[in-house]
């Protein structure tokens, strides 16, 4: 696992051992921001972060800050020393807590976030909780999901619809967007 493109492009990343944490694959992390804007910028928030992968990867194409949310202290161990490999941890917050629970405290502290990435882990089917509770209202640029191919998940969830969809092999990639019209 590398990160795929930015000013760390080609710096690979700690994975875990063992089968607690399910990396995205460099294919279908390349193929998601392949679907968002190439440049980002403002705050991103990688939920369920696992590795870090994705906040990192968003600051590498330009996001000025990440949240990196975690209930697994191992995880989050694991995120601090991929966010110390690129030199970011003065870039990032990671929050050991859950997702609910990080969501009530982002929502407390006012500000908007660019992307929020959502890659739970599979059996716990996640995606439909996390978009109904999100404030639409201040995710500017939308919610990126990664998702087994075979779940289908509504084109609208709470305060978003969808945006884009794609598949790559048994992975899918749905972004939903804001019903209330906000973009960066």
């Amino acid at each position: 696992m590398r990160i795929i493109a930015g000013r760390w492009r080609g710096i690979p990343l700690e994975s875990p051992r063992g089968s607690a944490v399910r990396p995205t694959t460099d294919r279908v992390k390349e193929s998601m921001f392949n679907l968002i804007p190439h440049q980002l910028e403002g705050l991103v928030i990688d939920l369920f972060a696992g590795t870090g992968a994705l906040g990192i990867e968003a600051l590498s194409r330009g996001a000025s800050r990440a949240i990196f949310v975690d209930k697994d202290p191992r995880s989050a161990r694991l995120v601090r020393r991929n966010l110390d490999r690129v030199g970011a941890l003065s870039q990032a917050e990671v929050w050991v807590v859950d997702w609910a629970r990080a969501l009530r405290r982002f929502e407390a502290s006012q500000e908007s976030a660019a992307y929020v990435f959502v890659d739970p882990p599979y059996d716990a089917c996640l995606w439909v909780p996390v978009l109904r509770a999100l404030p639409a209202a201040r995710i500017l640029g939308g919610v990126v999901c990664e998702l087994p191919a075979s779940l289908d998940l509504p084109d609208e969830v709470g305060d978003f619809v969808l945006d884009k969809a794609r598949r790559y092999g048994d992975i899918a990639v749905r972004i939903y967007r804001s019903r209330f019209g906000v973009e960066i």
